[in-house]
């Protein structure tokens, strides 16, 4: 979770890295997150109801700022992973709630599941089965190729839910446009 964000890749797809930065670089009430010299590696959970993590940041705590609830650290990127920002995703089921782990405490259940050829953008059309998206993303989606082709070339019935009163509409598209023209 970042800034209220429950789903924190939305951040990520949106080029959001700084508010990333402030939430993997926080000190907590109680507990200071990291010690000077420290390398922190920083993953984005995809998908919720999925255990593949995207790489978003590696770098070295430089200053520990003596902050508690709040950004407290200050750090340097390492210039020499940035490569594999945005583009290295591992699985890993997360069996704990902290937010910060010890790499030893899960090292060997990290398994290296793709590193992709371009930046993660989830650009490509799940199909019509999978959408299941917010109206946030579904206004940056419909700028994608993917997208528009496969919206432009159905026709459908298609329900859209207001999640704040639960309330339904059902439509149809069979317009020129099908349901890209909705």
């Amino acid at each position: 979770m970042f800034a209220q964000n429950w789903n924190p890749i939305e951040l990520f797809k949106r080029g959001e890295i700084a508010t990333m930065l402030e939430g993997h670089y926080w000190n907590y009430n109680k507990n200071k997150s990291y010690r000077v010299g420290q390398i922190t590696i920083g993953f984005v959970k995809i998908n919720p109801k999925e255990d593949f993590w995207l790489l978003f940041h590696i770098g070295k705590v430089t200053r520990d700022l003596n902050v508690l609830n709040g950004v407290g650290y200050e750090y340097q990127e390492l210039h020499e992973y940035k490569k594999y920002s945005g583009r290295l995703i591992i699985k890993f089921k997360n069996k704990a709630q902290a937010m910060i782990r010890n790499a030893e405490s899960v090292i060997n259940d990290c398994y290296v599941h793709q590193i992709l050829p371009d930046i993660f953008e989830n650009e490509v059309f799940p199909g019509y089965e999978k959408v299941h998206i917010s109206w946030e993303e579904m206004k940056r989606v419909l700028e994608k190729d993917s997208w528009k082709a496969a919206l432009q070339n159905q026709k459908g019935i298609y329900l859209i839910t207001d999640k704040s009163s639960g309330k339904m509409y059902v439509g149809s598209a069979c317009g020129k446009e099908m349901i890209f023209g909705c």
